[in-house]
């Protein structure tokens, strides 16, 4: 039997569940369909403290991540945000994050270990102006709430959601306990993100359970999450960003670049790019057959026989009935509908995945 925390998947790899945040009997556990397969609840709550947070202050804080990142950082302005790349000086992504500009400060937000290169990155730029770079991973948490009902929710505490615009945010209190709230859809769901001191997080998830009495509210564990980040398209750094990777091969030019901002570092490659040429390859969608095992993170894909990319991330969709995947695929073979092929560690036939475009396609 596995020890508590620790289970195995269809592939007979182990996985390990990360220690789940406290849960009050009102947040209940995901149900199940009349087919046994699960349903997604209209409310789901994910814990994601384990991400990365930084706050970065002084006078000089919006020029000096401007000069660092490939999007529009000095023109944004307090209570909204935007996602960016964090790029070396040759223009590789050394970092994928969110900026959310606030009167006084900048919070930046990355995936759990997106910090290692971005962080000691910014900190030696950071020298050059007035500014000051705390790390609050560890002082506060993150939850995120995702679902129709989300702003429903909220209101139930006379608390305002933040207005429409992905990443709009607001300051305001659960539980008398000040937060952060952000309006995201890293699951392709309407959703909030709540963020706040991590000494007051068993107060807000109380105030939460009290406010979804009568309505429901279910956890998400984080395989099933992973589920519906990889469906949604959302990359994460560590994954499927690399800093091998370039910033015009995840299709997030829209959210994340500007290409009219003027001068910041590793700007010379992504407007040569945009101007003269193109990327070789594309993170891309993967489903497979109902039953299918689900393919490791690093496997290669191929076609005709040779090489054509990779998987990056991969998951059960419980909700689809099949593995799901996001792969680096080359250009010539990153059109939908495309079968490709990887080989399965103990058989003689290959696993057989159809590139999908980004979103996934509805489910069924």
């Amino acid at each position: 039997m596995p020890a508590p925390g620790i289970g195995y998947d269809g592939c007979g790899r182990t996985m390990v569940t990360p220690r789940p945040f406290p849960c009050p009997e009102a947040i209940v556990r995901m149900p199940m369909s009349d087919s046994c397969r699960p349903t997604l609840p209209d409310l789901c709550l994910i814990d994601r403290s384990d991400r990365s947070r930084i706050e970065i202050t002084g006078p000089d804080r919006a020029k000096f991540l401007h000069n660092l990142t490939t999007n529009e950082v000095k023109r944004l302005p307090a209570g909204r945000g935007c996602e960016a790349f964090v790029t070396s000086a040759q223009g590789k992504t050394i970092g994928y994050v969110t900026i959310l500009a606030d009167e006084n400060r900048i919070l930046v937000r990355t995936d759990p270990g997106g910090m290692e290169l971005a962080l000691p990155h910014l900190t030696k730029y950071g020298m050059f102006d007035d500014v000051t770079i705390e790390d609050r991973s560890e002082a506060t948490f993150e939850l995120h709430i995702l679902g129709e009902g989300v702003d429903a929710l909220v209101r139930r505490g006379a608390v305002a959601p933040p207005d429409a615009p992905e990443l709009t945010h607001r300051i305001s209190e659960l539980g008398g306990r000040p937060v952060r709230l952000v309006r995201e859809a890293p699951a392709g769901i309407a959703g909030i993100t709540i963020l706040g001191e991590r000494a007051d997080a068993d107060t807000v998830t109380a105030t939460l359970a009290a406010f979804a009495d009568g309505v429901g509210l279910a956890v998400l564990e984080p395989a099933e999450f992973e589920a519906l980040r990889i469906e949604a398209g959302t990359p994460a750094f560590g994954k499927d960003i690399t800093e091998k990777n370039l910033p015009q091969e995840f299709a997030r030019d829209d959210r994340a670049i500007s290409f009219i901002k003027g001068c910041y570092l590793g700007q010379e490659t992504v407007a040569r790019i945009d101007a003269l040429g193109h990327v070789n390859q594309f993170l891309r969608g993967l489903t497979f057959e109902p039953g299918s095992c689900c393919p490791a993170p690093g496997a290669s894909l191929e076609a005709d026989g040779k090489r054509v990319g990779a998987i990056t991330s991969a998951a059960d969709s419980p909700w689809r009935g099949h593995p799901v995947a996001l792969a680096m695929v080359r250009a010539a073979h990153a059109r939908a509908g495309t079968p490709l092929s990887l080989a399965v560690e103990g058989s003689d036939r290959p696993l057989i995945a159809t590139v999908v475009d980004l979103p996934f396609p509805p489910r069924a």
